[in-house]
């Protein structure tokens, strides 16, 4: 697999101010965080590897601020948006980092202060073979299309006061309707939602969810009505998982 280059400032800088490491992936939503005026991408997860020094020296250059570029894209992480970076170590000497916006990625997001449920759901490959393993006796084939929809659906759970039913079936078919709704990408519009390289992190194409609430509301009643068995009561959410555990990989799980 081919990893460009991915460097701060100027190529060959005869003072050594070029800080260089390998682009891994980076998810675009224009919607929940607009290109700046000339271009530049700011995404909402961007990951890079190399070695120890080169992935610490860039990362405290692109924590200051200063834009990075491969050949064709340039991307810039404001301070202002609250980033977080998760270092991790996949070999003896080797760094990978993924700088991300936690509000759209964790299962339990901070105080949000807009009136819409905004997250991105993409969660690990592993732990959808393991959700596929235990739900396969039930569900066979549809098994792994069941374990998507319990991670969409728990990121909604968390960002709603609305109880949404405890049900792996309604779950599944609320997640096949939400893909039909204007308020959910999956990447087909290029314009509003891209991504890439999200294979070598290991992740499930991730599906952006942007709705406003009372949309939401709305999109929930009817769908509960259409397909709830009448015999289910709403779900008892789960306990708020610690911070810790929404770190690094499991930020996606958790």
């Amino acid at each position: 697999m081919h990893f460009p280059y991915l460097t701060i400032g100027k190529k060959d800088d005869p003072k050594g101010r070029t800080f260089t490491v390998h682009y891994v992936a980076s998810i675009q939503a224009t919607g929940l965080c607009p290109p700046a005026g000339n271009g530049t991408v700011r995404p909402v997860l961007l990951a890079y590897a190399g070695s120890s020094s080169a992935v610490r020296a860039f990362t405290a250059n692109l924590r200051a601020g200063l834009a990075a570029a491969t050949t064709d894209r340039r991307f810039e992480l404001l301070r202002s948006l609250g980033y977080k970076y998760q270092l991790t170590s996949p070999a003896t000497g080797q760094a990978l980092a993924i700088a991300y916006l936690p509000d759209f990625f964790h299962l339990q997001p901070g105080v949000q202060e807009h009136d819409a449920l905004r997250f991105i759901s993409a969660p690990p490959r592993w732990w959808l073979d393991r959700q596929e393993e235990l739900l396969a006796p039930e569900f066979g084939s549809l098994a792994r299309d069941h374990a998507l929809a319990m991670a969409f659906v728990a990121r909604l759970d968390a960002r709603t006061p609305l109880p949404i039913a405890n049900d792996p079936e309604f779950h599944h078919r609320l997640f096949g309707m939400a893909l039909e709704e204007p308020w959910s990408e999956t990447g087909e519009n290029r314009q509003a939602f891209t991504f890439d390289g999200i294979e070598a992190l290991g992740l499930a194409a991730p599906v952006l969810c942007d709705v406003p609430k009372r949309v939401f509301a709305d999109f929930l009643a009817s769908a509960t009505a259409k397909l709830l068995p009448r015999h289910l009561a709403p779900a008892l959410r789960p306990p708020i998982p610690s911070f810790a555990s929404q770190l690094a990989f499991n930020f996606l799980t958790a």
